[in-house]
């Protein structure tokens, strides 16, 4: 995205739910989920959200482009355990998307090494010698004419993990600006990736909480 002026945000964040340890949103796509270091790049979720909760602290990100459900951490304590939970993949996360083409299965899983292309940033590329290992699960829910929807269930949570998974197996996700090709990033007005169902365990309580998005992106 470079020195460009960013896209407005699609909406307003949504709270799902809050108590007094952590707050589910809703992040609209084309939201930066931390301020950059521009200072245009300093409307962000986590500035918005401490309007309402002042001692609110970040714990995971969504990129850019991507919208759907993101936990926040009401105070330290909380922070670390949420922190450690996604450190240690014991949260889970769906994904909701919308592809290029037709997959030749009904499902499968991708296994392909990622690290960040420096000459390119903030592109990542697979590299079977230096990256690090990433892990997607798919399927498909609905096929459409020239394109269809799928779930994409990350178990690790490398960055554009997701994106690069998709384009490298012949189906960029429509409107990646920065993966797809001319046709499918043409065929929508934003990135068609949602983060639909979250799992975490409560920092306090110690029991597993399950999220669902309500809202249909796309």
């Amino acid at each position: 995205m470079g020195n460009m002026s960013l896209p407005p945000p699609k909406g307003d964040i949504e709270y799902v739910y809050s108590d007094n340890q952590i707050i589910i949103v809703e992040k609209p796509a084309n939201m930066l989920s931390v301020p950059g270091n521009t200072t245009e790049k300093q409307d962000c979720l986590i500035h918005r959200v401490r309007r309402r909760f002042s001692e609110a602290r970040i714990v995971h990100r969504l990129d850019f482009s991507t919208s759907g459900l993101m936990v926040v951490a009401q105070n330290g304590e909380s922070h670390r355990s949420l922190s450690r939970q996604f450190q240690n993949r014991e949260t889970e996360k769906t994904y909701v998307a919308k592809v290029y083409g037709h997959p030749e299965k009904e499902s499968g899983e991708i296994n392909l090494p990622l690290r960040c292309d420096w000459e390119k940033r903030p592109r990542q590329i697979v590299d079977f010698q230096q990256g690090k290992n990433a892990q997607t699960f798919w399927k498909i829910l609905e096929r459409l004419k020239k394109c269809c929807c799928l779930t994409l269930t990350p178990v690790t949570g490398r960055t554009h993990q997701l994106r690069v998974h998709m384009m490298v197996l012949g189906h960029p996700i429509l409107g990646d600006e920065l993966y797809a090709h001319q046709e499918a990033f043409g065929m929508a007005d934003r990135l068609c990736l949602h983060a639909k169902e979250l799992t975490i365990t409560h920092p306090t309580e110690l029991k597993r909480m399950a999220f669902f998005s309500a809202s249909e992106p796309f």
